[in-house]
This record gives structure tokens, C-alpha cells and sequence, in this order.
């Protein structure tokens, strides 16, 4: 867990920590938003830039229903392979409300209209109806939105790692009517000092265009392990590379432009996504597990002989 600054020295502590504002310099490179957000990982592999737009489905899931939601899930995947679905990601909650949220990345809204019309068509609609029904009973809620990059609020310092990302923040972030170029101001101040400090995790934002009020942001960051949430001891801290000037320009900017900022923190779950053949090849152990080998039937215990 990461220690803050006293309340007076920055606005919203806790919002500043959800996007790792106070995170000291990281020697091991970090990765963000897997199979969706960002540069490409190894020659081999599908191109990874961050895509102009991500579909992304929000599930509420029932207390005690995560394992036969999984369970439901798992026969997506499988029914979405063998169709040729888009691959997608799927993340389940470690902090926050019980949710899963799945992302999918589209170069274009051609590419999103023929995805729909392929699960529009048979027989793979009657198969995915049948699934809807068993997992609409897993269900509190969902909501479905549709996103569109935005480079010149995101940062990336380099490239990831996306077959090892283990772990993901996404952080809803809401602005006030008219505050788009003040919430630009805030990423650049804040893309400016992560810059100062060496900083090694990606940020990647995209503005919601459908599916939630307007105004709304989501900023995904991810990594291989939790330990990247460790400060390093002796590092230059944020809040030393915004300066005393521009730590009072941020807060009041901040208080201007900001509703909300809620981060939550999640874990991939890979027998709930639909990742390229090749993520599998790179990976198998964690994108394509064994089936645990069932154990063996215990012996029946032996009768000893009748006594003569």
C-alpha cells in the first residue's frame, strides 16, 4: 500500500494514489490494459497499440456466484474460439464491488458492427441465448460502453510486457460540463512530473463516448506483480517533481474539474478471456492451463480372512 502525503499538501489523496501519482521510480517495466491497450510485446506477436476503440461489457456478479459464473464464462470462451470471435480480456475484482469486466479492442466501428452481426447470426446467437439465460441468473446488473483513445492524455514510457500482466487499475475518473481542456491540463501536469521521476508504469486513457454520463474517463494501468505498488526507498516523489507552484495549480485545478475518482484494483482471469493463439503459445501454464488430474479412486480396505 502506498503512504500518501499529508491531506494539505495535494487534493484527494486517495484519488492520487488510484492512479499511482506518489508511486516511486520502478526499475521493471510495467504493462497496461492487456490485450488492448498498448505497443507491440514480441515480433511474433498481433500488433498491441493502444486501439481507437474498446468495447467493454461491466458485470455485477451476485454474492457467492464467482465460481459458477466462472464456470458459465468458461463456456464463452470456448463457444466464442470456435466462432472466431474477437479476443478479449477478462478482469475480475480484487478491491471494490464483485464485477467482472471484459474489454475488446476495435480499430474502427466496421470492425465493432461485424462482431455484433457474427453473434447476430446462427447457430452461434441460440448458443449465446442459452448462455445469456444461465448467466443473467449470476447477475445484480451490467452495463455495456464504448470508448475512444486519447493519446495526448495517456502515458507511455515504454513498452510492455502484455503476456505476464497479472494485475490491472482502471480508474473512472468524471468531469464537470465544460472542463475537458482543464482535465488535459491535469494529465499533462501529471504525464510531466511521472516523466521527472522516472516513472516505468503505462497509463492509457480513454474517454466513454456510450454507455455512461458524459464526461467520463477510464485510465487503465496494469502489472506483473503487486510488489510494483512498492515504493522504492530514496526515490523522487511526485509531489517533489510537480513542484510547490504547480502542487497548488493542480489542486485547485483539481477541485475545479473533478466530480468523481474511484480505482479499483483487478486480476486477469484467463479461463474467463479470448486471448490470441499466440499469448497461449507464449504462455500456456497461465493462458491455457491443465485441467487438475482428477485422483485416483480410493481402494476399498481389505476384509481380513474368517478366523477357523
Amino acid at each position: 500500500m502506498i503512504t500518501a502525503p499529508p491531506a494539505a499538501a495535494m487534493p484527494r489523496p486517495g484519488d492520487l494514489i488510484d492512479e499511482g501519482i506518489y508511486q516511486m521510480k520502478r526499475t521493471a517495466v510495467e504493462v497496461l490494459a492487456g490485450l488492448l491497450l498498448s505497443g507491440a510485446l514480441l515480433a511474433q506477436t498481433p500488433s498491441q497499440d493502444p486501439s481507437h476503440l474498446m468495447r467493454i461489457f461491466r458485470e455485477d456478479i451476485k454474492s457467492g456466484k464467482g465460481a459458477a459464473h466462472e464456470k458459465v464464462e468458461s463456456a464463452y470462451v470456448r463457444t466464442f474460439s470456435k466462432a472466431g470471435y474477437t479476443n478479449y480480456l477478462a478482469l475480475e475484482d480484487v478491491t471494490g464491488t464483485s464485477q467482472a469486466w471484459f474489454l475488446e479492442r476495435y480499430d474502427n466501428y466496421e470492425a465493432l458492427e461485424k462482431a455484433i452481426h457474427l453473434t447476430d447470426a446462427e447457430p452461434l446467437k441460440s448458443t449465446l441465448q442459452q448462455l445469456d439465460a444461465q448467466d443473467g441468473e449470476l447477475r445484480s446488473g451490467d452495463r455495456n460502453m464504448i470508448a475512444t483513445y486519447q493519446p495526448a492524455l495517456s502515458y507511455l514510457p515504454g513498452p510492455p510486457n502484455l503476456i505476464k500482466n497479472r494485475f490491472y487499475t482502471i480508474t473512472t475518473v468524471r468531469i464537470r460540463p465544460g472542463r475537458n481542456a482543464d482535465f488535459q491540463e491535469l494529465r499533462k501536469m501529471v504525464n510531466e512530473a511521472y516523466a521527472k521521476v522516472g516513472q516505468k508504469r503505462r497509463f492509457v486513457v480513454y474517454s466513454v463516448n456510450s454507455g455512461m454520463p458524459a464526461g467520463t474517463y477510464l485510465i487503465f494501468s496494469g502489472m506483473e506483480s503487486l510488489t510494483a505498488l512498492d515504493p522504492v526507498p530514496g526515490a523522487m516523489t511526485m509531489q517533489e517533481a510537480l513542484g510547490a507552484d504547480n502542487t497548488a495549480k493542480y489542486s485547485k485545478l483539481y477541485s475545479d474539474t473533478i466530480v468523481s475518482s474511484e480505482n479499483t484494483l483487478f486480476a486477469v482471469n484467463p479461463k474467463m478471456s479470448n486471448p490470441p493463439k499466440e499469448y497461449i503459445a507464449a504462455d500456456p501454464s497461465f493462458w491455457a492451463p491443465k485441467p487438475a488430474a482428477a485422483k485416483p479412486a480410493a481402494k476399498p480396505a481389505s476384509t481380513p480372512p474368517a478366523q477357523k
